[in-house]
């Protein structure tokens, strides 16, 4: 009997942290999919800024 609980509770831990990962995954990918062109487009210009001024030192 304690056996079977030690395998349940495994099996409960694993079935979490797989939940817990697949709600992470899929609120990354719709957080980037709300994120608005203009948004990524204004961060990509500042980041080539950036590695401008870096290099120029």
């Amino acid at each position: 009997m304690k056996q079977i609980k030690i395998v349940f509770k495994f099996f409960r831990k694993i079935g979490w942290a797989l939940i817990v990962a697949f709600m992470l995954g899929v609120h990354n990918f719709y957080k980037q999919e709300m994120d608005s062109p203009d948004s990524i487009v204004s961060s990509i210009e500042i980041n080539a800024e950036e590695e401008d001024s870096a290099l120029k030192l």
